[in-house]
């Protein structure tokens, strides 16, 4: 099986008071595999989310008290990293090739057992990529949507795909092979568009975020507003059900129905943190979580993993996102889970092609596979944090600086020759 992955009230009213001390709106958490960084927010911002709720026929609801303050949503970071960690058993535990052994005898049955269904880490992702990115594009312009995804993806993402080309290539063979267009394309995110293979397989769940981020640009571009977000949800899950059933293949590479329920979730789990609970939410909630359900069925092989498991992995996963949309972890606030979540994406990059292959190599030389393996795990942390300070944050904010003013002057010059 190749499974791997890449923020109460029902009354309307007519005005939206912005919420007393509220001087940032919600922090970009990442989600992804993806994403990490939080972009302070100020109160002009707050303002215009509130006038752009307002836009439309008919007066706006009111804001859950809290929803939008500057408070970072820390035990996201940490869902995050646990996605992460399970992803990284799933392919540096579970699979006794890598090994030339039988795991279950290398690290117990009950361990082995358990990364095999790492690869639900993927799903985990998905679905809080849908309430973060839902949250971050909220009252932003296009452009600044633009700008906050290629500066949190891009930089950590090319790195990777250069580091990971030049250890593989330097390498034993015959996994050595890598071409000149592979790795041009892999650069690109958009590889498998292009006919190429993915350098790292965990490439190919990127792919899959940038698509939602395409389709969620399109309710940027005319101002994320509950009603127009919850239009967008009915319509991706209307499109993805057609797709698979007539097997349309633009659509079904358009809309990607397999995953579409996942990001849906995320997105009105957002809604139900900004706005409060309501019966509409909760049946929209209920239909993707169903189509969810129904889409596991696809992930599991039925000999070293079963449906049962999957499920109940993903239902008290749910549960969890559940409690945060509602505000019941809000206590949660020790920031060095921030610290945590910024680690993610770099993990997620680095780990498969590059542990696997330190595995294969040292695996016949003695060491204890415990050992070996918290080394590389131990290892692959070190260097994310390292990556994440001197070259990741730096650069996103050098890239970050350089585009909000090249899209100023296309502001200032709308008509330039």
């Amino acid at each position: 099986m190749n499974s791997t992955p890449t923020a109460y009230q029902d009354p309307v009213r007519p005005e939206v008071p912005l919420p007393r001390g509220a001087a940032t709106g919600p922090s970009d958490v990442a989600a992804g595999p993806p994403d990490g960084t939080g972009e302070p927010r100020d109160v002009a911002t707050d303002l215009r989310e509130t006038r752009a709720e307002q836009v439309g026929s008919g007066p706006a609801l009111p804001e859950r008290r809290g929803a939008r303050s500057g408070d970072r949503l820390y035990v996201l970071d940490l869902l995050r990293f646990g996605a992460a960690m399970m992803v990284v058993g799933f392919h540096l535990v579970a699979p006794s090739e890598v090994w030339g052994a039988d795991t279950a005898t290398l690290f117990t049955h009950t361990v082995t057992q358990f990364f095999r269904y790492g690869w639900i880490g993927v799903e985990f992702f998905f679905v809080i990529s849908g309430f973060v990115i839902c949250m971050s594009g909220w009252g932003r312009t296009l452009s600044e949507f633009f700008v906050s995804r290629v500066t949190r993806l891009m930089p950590m993402y090319v790195l990777a795909v250069l580091l990971t080309s030049a250890v593989v290539l330097l390498g034993p063979p015959p996994g050595n092979d890598l071409s000149v267009p592979q790795i041009l394309a892999n650069l690109t995110m958009v590889q498998s568009l292009l006919d190429q293979p993915s350098i790292d397989t965990v490439y190919w769940t990127l792919f899959v975020e940038l698509k939602f981020y395409l389709l969620f640009a399109v309710v940027v571009a005319v101002g994320a507003t509950y009603r127009r977000v919850l239009l967008f949800c009915a319509m991706w899950t209307v499109v993805a059900l057609f797709a698979q059933a007539t097997e349309t293949r633009l659509l079904q590479v358009l809309v990607e129905p397999l995953y579409a329920p996942y990001f849906v979730v995320g997105v009105t789990l957002y809604l139900i943190h900004r706005f409060g609970p309501s019966l509409l939410l909760w049946a929209t909630l209920g239909m993707s979580a169903i189509l969810c359900a129904v889409s596991l069925t696809a992930r599991v092989d039925g000999r070293q993993t079963h449906y049962a498991v999957a499920l109940a992995l993903f239902s008290a996963f749910l549960l969890i996102m559940v409690a945060i949309a509602l505000g019941w972890f809000s206590w949660l606030r020790w920031r060095g889970l921030v610290t945590i979540g910024l680690l993610t994406y770099p993990v997620y990059l680095l780990h498969q092609r590059i542990g696997q292959l330190v595995i294969r190599e040292f695996r016949d030389l003695g060491m204890a596979p415990w050992l070996l393996l918290g080394t590389i795990v131990i290892g692959v942390l070190l260097l994310a944090a390292a990556l994440n300070v001197i070259y990741e944050r730096p650069v996103a904010r050098m890239l970050r600086d350089r585009l909000r003013a090249d899209f100023a002057r296309v502001r200032a010059e709308p008509t330039r020759r």
